[in-house]
């Protein structure tokens, strides 16, 4: 399996058309655009010299996402392939339609020349009666692909709808670096980039976006935008999961069998023989299939996702039967240290065993520390989910670089750095997919979703009658022990008082078979209580109901809904918002609840 991502950088491209640029300027722009080129190159390769051992072994991978208009566009996609990098082309119609825009000439074969070399052609289905929303949809499209915008423009703020200015406009206000070639003046490349500030910008806009000579910060600006986190957590973590290899058996049996002798399900042969990762990666390979893309667009995406999703599931067995065993050992210690009452002739064997369950706790305990248990479950989980999101908004271009989460209002900091970095790894590894986005295209693409949504909403109903279930009968059991504990006493006093026998049995009298009783009930009902607000079953039966609900609701729109590009887009971002709302939720709840002793 794939593991390491290959070191892409992805730059798009706005300006103006041919007719708006300086004649004068022309030999120097040019000029310039090489230049930048180059430095964005060696940029990248410097990272690749220094972080070499965290991406795939193939060369690093610069690309240009174009929208191959006639002037800035085609000036600089004709320099990125003298380059030697991969160009990618996002046309606001399909590309007949579209050759339209070029007079007819040496422009329109420059158009044609371009198309036919570049990698990847994604064809929106703008409508020539709306041209306006076309261009402004691939605008769009650019900002979504790219990690940096260059932009061939005369600085004027002030250009209508869907212009240069406009795209600068939103790509600053997105976070996204810009870097400035002045196309009437005689300037230095700027590069535009909330991130050369410390303090945070809410609202960014071109007036008050810090500014910074592009040849001083543009080394760093690579870098920051490539390199994996360096927080020492996080490297450890990404070490460790380009080392997961699925178990072929697992120990942990602790959780399937609570499920078992509770009744909410029979054990599974899943709960012996973990699925491995080929597995996992066929299953969403083959709901991607139904977009209709080729495997080898999203091969390294379904690789990981097959990695992460049996990782989580692993170490979610792991974790679980872990508290479970902690708590469960740690009532047998109880009833071990009051059998000595009963039977005072074992007290050595009994006091052994009592030892022995004290060390496997410990020993169980520390292993989960230091493996990771908590940490692996929960990073591998939600790396799992937004790859699976991110698969499926890539089907119509978007690479979700800048999360939805965020953009939604949720807490991305709640999403740890090495799975942010290795889904935008990925996602830049994935690009632009080379389909017409047609009629036919947006019905796979809608099918496929559906089949995601139905396939989820099946789940969490599951998941949500298990652990309901499981929550019920556990918080039964733990009545009935303190109701037997209740029992055993009273029964004791009214013996007692009434003066009944409370003669010898055997070699034990009753007041201490009473005290084994109703100290041996609380402590097995105190670890049933445990076990619940370890797990949270209830907790996890409402997020599952709600996450369903939610899905309930997408499904319906989407069903009734038009086909249409930006109306189809948005309901995926929905879904993707859904998946890493529920797995943001779950993991709020489970961060402060790492595997601990019993107390």
């Amino acid at each position: 399996m794939n593991a390491k991502p290959r070191l892409c950088l992805t730059v798009g491209i706005t300006g103006h058309r041919a007719h708006k640029l300086a004649p004068e300027r022309a030999d120097a722009l040019g000029l310039e655009v090489q230049q930048t080129l180059a430095q964005l190159g060696s940029s990248l390769q410097a990272v690749a010299a220094a972080h070499g051992h965290v991406f795939a072994s193939d060369a690093p991978q610069l690309r240009l996402v174009t929208a191959l208009a006639d002037g800035s566009d085609t000036l600089v996609a004709q320099a990125a392939l003298a380059a030697g990098w991969r160009v990618d082309a996002c046309l606001p119609f399909a590309r007949d339609e579209y050759a339209t825009d070029f007079a007819a000439g040496p422009h329109r074969d420059d158009y044609f020349d371009l198309l036919a070399r570049s990698t990847a052609c994604f064809e929106l289905p703008g409508k020539r009666e709306q041209a306006q929303a076309a261009y402004e949809a691939v605008g769009r499209l650019v900002l979504e692909q790219c990690d940096v915008l260059l932009a061939l423009w005369d600085g004027d703020p002030n250009r209508g709808r869907g212009g240069t200015s406009r795209v600068v406009a939103d790509a600053v206000a997105r976070h996204i670096a810009v870097l400035h070639l002045h196309t009437h003046e005689d300037l230095p490349t700027q590069l535009l980039w909330t991130g050369l500030s410390d303090a945070e910008i809410e609202q960014p806009s071109v007036e008050i976006v810090p500014r910074a000579a592009a040849s001083d910060m543009l080394p760093q600006v690579i870098a920051a935008l490539t390199i994996p986190p360096e927080h020492a957590v996080d490297q450890r973590m990404l070490q460790r999961f380009y080392k997961e290899r699925a178990a072929k058996n697992t120990p942990a049996l602790p959780y399937p069998a609570l499920l078992a002798f509770t009744g909410v399900r029979p054990l599974s042969r899943r709960d012996f023989k973990p699925m491995q990762a080929e597995a996992s990666a066929q299953e969403l390979a083959a709901q991607l299939a139904i977009t209709g893309q080729p495997a080898a667009f999203s091969a390294g995406l379904v690789q990981r996702f097959g990695l992460a999703d049996t990782a989580g599931a692993y170490f979610a067995q792991i974790f679980r039967s872990g508290f479970v065993a902690n708590f469960a050992v740690a009532a047998v210690a109880v009833v071990l240290a009051l059998s000595g009452l009963l039977l005072p002739a074992f007290k050595l064997p009994i006091i052994c065993l009592e030892l022995l369950c004290v060390m496997l706790i410990l020993l169980n305990t520390h292993a989960g520390k230091h493996y990771g248990w908590h940490e692996r479950w929960m990073d591998n989980r939600h790396l799992a989910e937004q790859l699976r999101a991110l698969a499926f908004t890539s089907t119509l271009g978007d690479l979700s670089l800048r999360s939805h989460l965020a953009q939604a209002g949720h807490d991305a900091a709640a999403v740890p750095g090495w799975v942010s970095w290795l889904s935008r790894a990925t996602a830049r590894e994935t690009g632009l997919p080379n389909v017409h986005a047609d009629a036919a295209h947006l019905a796979r693409v809608r099918d496929a979703a559906l089949k995601l949504i139905t396939d989820q909403m099946a789940y969490q109903h599951s998941n949500a009658g298990r652990m309901h279930k499981l929550e019920h009968r556990l918080h039964r059991a733990g009545e009935w022990l303190f109701g037997g504990t209740i029992v055993a006493c009273v029964g004791w006093i009214v013996a007692k008082l009434s003066g009944m026998p409370m003669g010898v049995v055997g070699t034990v009298g009753v007041t201490e078979i009473v005290t084994f009783v109703t100290a041996v009930l609380p402590s097995m009902g105190a670890a049933i209580y445990g076990i619940r607000m370890q797990g949270d079953f209830a907790g996890v039966a409402f997020r599952a109901h709600m996450t369903a609900t939610r899905l309930e609701r997408l499904q319906r729109a989407m069903q009734t809904d038009p086909l249409d590009y930006l109306r189809l887009d948005a309901r995926l971002r929905n879904l993707a918002d859904i998946m890493l709302t529920d797995v943001s939720s779950w993991r709020t709840t489970y961060q402060a609840r790492p595997l601990a002793l019993p107390g």
